[in-house]
């Protein structure tokens, strides 16, 4: 039979709580900690933050910026599940709320699963039965911690999606990533451009060997290649320069798109 889990709730001393042991986020608003703190004082503590005990102290296992909220404020004691947890426990349990936090990012969720296998030993397979999740999803988002750093700055920012990252992944000079993904971060890019600029990229390559192998010369990197950026309509690739520029308001570009699209 299952060992039923101790648990009380409480008003907790604040002094004897210690924050999460492990990663959560990359990024914490300040801003929205303080609106937090400016709403409890106002109307208090809606849901009680989860500690698990920690010999004489307690560790926030769900509700870390709660936490953080009260110490803003300065309010000494705060309403708490407290539970009797082991460290797996402790960290599906972070897991599992960091992972259904609205401003998660594809970084940050890859850390949360990486962090579930270097420090609880879990496989995929276990991580994706508890998460819902396939094992080859997980394997995906854990991959992006391979990823140039470049790469990961523009996922956690949310300026690029996940498969652009990984079609522009395969481009391995760094002058080059930088060159491609410049253009994605100021105008956009779909995973069908993306694949197309890495295709470029990966035909470039072997013109110049085959030109090395067949004059002995090196062919410089920066020679003038086509550039592919979406288009607004059908978001397949169109070549720079030979794509149709046209000047218009915000109104008058979606009534247009609206029309072409027979809304």
């Amino acid at each position: 039979m299952k060992k039923k889990t101790k648990e009380i709730t409480a008003e907790i001393d604040i002094n004897l709580i210690d924050p999460p042991d492990g990663i959560l986020r990359m990024d914490i608003d300040q801003e929205y900690i303080t609106e937090l703190a400016n709403s409890i004082k106002e109307i208090g503590l809606i849901q009680p933050v989860l500690l698990a005990t920690k010999g004489e102290r307690y560790e926030v296992v769900a509700g870390h910026c709660r936490y953080l909220a009260h110490i803003k404020a300065g309010i000494p004691r705060i309403k708490a599940t407290v539970r009797e947890m082991t460290r797996d426990e402790i960290a599906i349990a972070r897991a599992t709320e960091n992972l259904n936090r609205k401003d998660l990012t594809p970084v940050e969720e890859a850390l949360t699963y990486n962090d579930l296998i270097e420090k609880n030993g879990l496989t995929l397979e276990q991580i994706g039965k508890k998460m819902g999740k396939t094992p080859g999803l997980i394997k995906r988002r854990i991959d992006i911690l391979r990823m140039a750093p470049q790469l990961q700055e523009a996922l956690h920012k949310k300026r690029i999606s996940i498969g652009v990252a990984e079609e522009l992944w395969s481009i391995s000079d760094d002058t080059q990533l930088d060159y491609y993904l410049s253009f994605a971060l100021d105008g956009g890019c779909t995973v069908t451009v993306a694949r197309q600029w890495c295709k470029d990229w990966k035909d470039q390559v072997r013109r110049q060997s085959s030109d090395v192998e067949s004059s002995g010369l090196l062919v410089s990197p920066y020679e003038p290649r086509p550039t592919y950026m979406s288009c607004d309509l059908c978001t397949g690739p169109v070549e720079l320069g030979k794509d149709i520029v046209v000047r218009m308001c915000g109104d008058c570009h979606k009534q247009l798109m609206n029309a072409l699209k027979g809304v």
